[in-house]
């Protein structure tokens, strides 16, 4: 039974003591025996308004078969029907207590639910903004096909570049930086590649990194998919952020283990796990891999990176 029809019972019970006669002897022990019946269920209405307002635990309700016992015949029931007179106007005055509490429950919940609605709203907003202004960075404005590398050599300053707020020349750089058209762009996935690759080899990483990082997820079946994660990864090295570099190489790696630059992310995870200073025996086991899995299928210069690698680590 609901709180509200808890309340209301007290008052319909309330209500039936007071029209009650009062020159009764048996009429009195019946009111009497009601009034304790009444006393016991707004008793364990408070303690329900008690737990759901954080108060003490719940207990076991007293609410139960009413009292069998009565007044014995011939008790003067003046001195008892005055007390159940003044029982009646406490248990009114408790029920009109828990009907405020009750209402100032229902308030605050209400000020909840408001509160919680805003708060959703402004955060479904930021989070629209955010993912709109991802949206437009990642966007390729037409698309190339430009000379995709094969293990471009990495810059010598590895540590990361300033961020554009601090670098004033930062604009006039990325304006420099020519977009594919024509020939260059024939679809989003070559466009999206060879301006990626070109904020690359400026030094422009971040927006090179913007350009790159969804790239496996909007075009996952473009033939320019493996190497598009390569150079991420190399991108991720010449920013001075080698372990999200070897989690690229490695990726690229294991997902498209036919893809014309998987080998290539194969040597470049040695050269990060360098950078990470990982044992001797990480790097010989990527070594091991590479041998392994490509073979006969490395190029001479692929060979003889992987050779100068092995003697470094002393692999076996």
């Amino acid at each position: 039974m609901g709180m509200r029809k808890l309340v209301l019972m007290a008052v319909i019970a309330g209500g039936l003591v007071v029209a009650a006669p009062v020159d009764a002897q048996n009429a009195g022990a019946s009111l009497d025996a009601r009034v304790t019946q009444v006393e016991k269920r707004l008793n364990t209405v408070e303690r329900v308004l008690s737990r759901t307002s954080g108060g003490a635990p719940m207990v076991q309700p007293d609410i139960g078969p009413p009292d069998g016992s009565v007044a014995a015949a011939g008790t003067p029931a003046t001195a008892p029907l005055t007390d159940l007179q003044a029982r009646v106007a406490s248990v009114e005055g408790e029920v009109s207590g828990l009907t405020n509490r009750v209402e100032t429950a229902e308030h605050r919940l209400q000020q909840l639910d408001m509160d919680f609605a805003a708060y959703k709203k402004a955060t479904d907003a930021r989070l629209r903004a955010l993912e709109d202004g991802r949206a437009t960075a990642d966007a390729p404005a037409a698309l190339s096909d430009g000379p995709a590398p094969v293990r471009p050599a990495r810059p010598a300053a590895t540590t990361p570049k300033p961020a554009a707020a601090a670098d004033p020349g930062r604009a006039d750089r990325l304006a420099a930086v020519p977009k594919p058209t024509g020939a260059d762009a024939p679809d989003k996935g070559t466009y999206a590649y060879n301006y990626g690759y070109r904020l690359w080899k400026a030094g422009l990483y971040p927006e090179a990194e913007a350009q790159f990082d969804k790239y496996a997820t909007r075009f996952p079946k473009h033939r320019l998919v493996s190497r598009a994660q390569n150079v991420l990864g190399l991108v991720y090295l010449d920013d001075g952020k080698p372990k999200e570099a070897a989690e690229i190489f490695y990726t690229n790696y294991s997902k498209l283990p036919d893809g014309d630059r998987a080998s290539d992310s194969l040597l470049n995870l040695a050269r990060a796990l360098t950078a990470l200073k990982r044992p001797a025996a990480d790097v010989c086991q990527v070594y091991k891999e590479l041998g392994d899995v490509y073979g006969d299928k490395l190029t001479p210069a692929q060979r003889a990176d992987a050779d100068k690698g092995r003697a470094t680590y002393k692999c076996k």
